[in-house]
């Protein structure tokens, strides 16, 4: 039977229950014994008020014949180290000379919600051990597994609170079920799996419950040979916390959105619609914009994200070194977060953690928290997607974009990102279909029309490939980027006199305005000229240019896939292929 709600106190991070004498913090129950849970109980429905020490030794001991002060001065102890309070700094208990103590925290009346009732901004997971099937001999694998698995749900994952599988097999030994378990924890969800075995393969179970409602959050499983074990529970263990990752939602603060006035709004909006072009042009004139939305309204966190995003095109585009333009992505992601945490801003923090920090661990965590957020939003989806390219993890990523065009149909972004997927997965046929596709849904996103030109150029369509790199350069008011792709064409499609016209303007261009070195080892890579190629991508790789994530995989860089010292290069940016975990 729930208790009643005029039985449950919460003060500071405690809920007692003063009809089972319970006591919980952050939902989890603190051993307390009946004398000290009594005292307590007295003293919290008299808060702010000197009780006697006369009075609590009559009502806690009553009819019973005892050292009253001696026992009083125990339990006053053992109470105090349960709240983690002390006599000298009380924040709770305060002792008034000899006369008595007085309750100093505030007390609330709070509604009975189970056995516990958690009021906590992290989520708490109980893991129970992965049970070995009956004559399968996978007990130790079971153990390693269910360890593996934890530390790599706190590296992804570092706000859960875990309950860790030896409390939880200790109570199921004691004979306690696993619901019975999760309420005495207040456990959010709980994690809970199987291993088997035949002659040659392993198979893990896995599902990720809700706790209160029994509801399967997530479930899945996992079939690899028996021949490497170390590596498959390596491998799983980050495919499960990866997926936990994006299962348990993200605790968000307030919106702050319906407090923006209206003018900083609008100029938000005008900012925003200029960045969607992706123009050089359009990206100076959106960000004088956004820093006048968010000078006018500091707590406009949607304004900072925008603006953060915007320098992130910047270096993208080439328009200015990385390390510029990512201080600034940072400190505008900063200055988001703190006020609201939302998609956009987690996306942001993902594409700087990936294209700069080269911290592609962490990088994938943000991203998936993202996606939990707002699993629509372009700008995530995209950004995981390249993560998966980068990696290798090609089929991954496919499946990804797959997904979110089945969403949305209609966002032209995402369609154009799941034929870049497609490309650099080697599908090119497939590659051109989607990009065609996606471009009937708006034609003067510049980038679709390079993306066909890349994929038709690995056809062998040089003619064609080149006419859709021109558009590209149409479409991008002239842009420098889209000029090296058309110079990359050019050059491939035997033109070199026309290539290198390009080439030798962009090395100018770089002498009084930034351009990224990458797409200069682009074109000389397109010019068949190895040396000059290496060169470049070693300045790209010093510059921290952004685009150098995808050299391992892109395929204009197969002539140098040999060559010791792009493995070199290569190795210094991120993790091996495939080494992160998938999801």
């Amino acid at each position: 039977m729930a208790t009643s709600k005029s039985h449950r106190l919460r003060f500071s991070d405690f809920v007692a229950d003063l009809a089972s004498g319970e006591l919980y913090k952050d939902g989890a129950k603190v051993q307390l014994q009946e004398k000290p849970s009594q005292i307590l109980a007295l003293l919290l429905q008299r808060p702010k008020e000197l009780v006697s020490r006369q009075e609590i030794i009559s009502k806690v001991w009553a009819k019973t014949y005892v050292e009253g002060d001696l026992c009083l001065n125990v339990a006053i102890r053992r109470l105090r180290s349960a709240l983690n309070d002390t006599a000298t700094n009380s924040s709770f208990i305060e002792t008034v000379g000899s006369h008595g103590y007085r309750f100093v925290a505030n007390v609330n009346r709070t509604a009975a919600s189970g056995t516990a009732e958690p009021n906590r901004k992290h989520p708490r997971i109980a893991v129970f051990r992965l049970q070995a099937a009956a004559d399968s001999h996978c007990d130790s694998f079971a153990a390693d597994m269910t360890e593996l698995v934890i530390i790599e749900i706190k590296r992804m994952h570092p706000s859960l609170s875990i309950v860790a599988p030896e409390f939880t097999t200790e109570r199921m030994r004691k004979g306690k079920g696993k619901v019975s378990i999760c309420r005495e924890v207040a456990a959010d969800y709980m994690l809970v799996g199987e291993v088997s075995a035949s002659d040659d393969q392993m198979r893990i179970i896995t599902r990720l419950l809700k706790c209160r409602t029994q509801t399967c959050v997530w479930a899945d499983s996992y079939t690899r040979p028996k021949a490497d074990p170390f590596s498959c529970q390596i491998e799983i263990s980050r495919k499960i916390a990866a997926s936990m990752a994006q299962s348990i939602p993200v605790s968000m603060h307030a919106s702050h959105s319906e407090s923006v006035p209206a003018s900083a709004y609008e100029t938000y909006l005008q900012a925003c619609s200029l960045r969607s072009r992706l123009s050089e042009d359009s990206l100076s004139k959106c960000i004088p914009l956004f820093e006048e939305a968010v000078h006018e309204c500091p707590h406009f966190a949607f304004a900072w994200t925008a603006l953060a995003n915007a320098h992130c095109m910047v270096a993208r585009l080439g328009m200015a070194p990385s390390n510029k333009s990512f201080s600034h992505v940072k400190s505008c992601v900063d200055r988001a977060l703190a006020i609201e945490d939302h998609a956009e801003a987690r996306a942001a923090l993902g594409y700087y953690q990936f294209f700069y920090e080269y911290d592609w661990d962490s990088a994938e965590t943000t991203l998936l928290r993202a996606l939990a957020l707002d699993a629509r939003y372009p700008l995530a989806i995209g950004g995981y997607a390249q993560l998966l390219a980068a990696l290798g993890r090609h089929e991954e990523g496919i499946f990804l974009m797959r997904q979110a065009c089945e969403l949305d149909p209609f966002a032209s972004y995402t369609a154009i990102m799941f034929g870049w997927s497609l490309y650099y997965a080697g599908k090119y046929e497939a590659s051109l279909t989607q990009l065609h596709k996606a471009m009937e849904v708006d034609s003067s996103l510049w980038i679709g029309h390079t993306s066909a030109g890349m994929a038709l150029e690995r056809l062998g369509k040089m003619d064609e490939a080149v006419k859709e790199f021109r558009l590209a350069l149409e479409y991008s008011d002239n842009s420098a980027l889209s000029r090296a792709h058309l110079a990359y064409g050019l050059a491939r499609q035997g033109d070199t006199s026309g290539a290198t016209e390009i080439l030798d303007d962009l090395s100018q261009l770089r002498k009084h305005h930034y351009f990224s070195p990458y797409w200069i080892a682009v074109i000389y890579a397109g010019l068949n000229d190895r040396s000059m190629a290496l060169d470049w991508l070693e300045i790209a790789a010093r510059e921290r240019s952004g685009w150098i994530v995808f050299a391992r995989e892109d395929p204009k860089f197969d002539i140098l896939h040999t060559d010791p010292l792009f493995r070199r290069i290569v190795s210094g940016i991120g993790p091996s292929r495939g080494s992160i975990c998938p999801a």
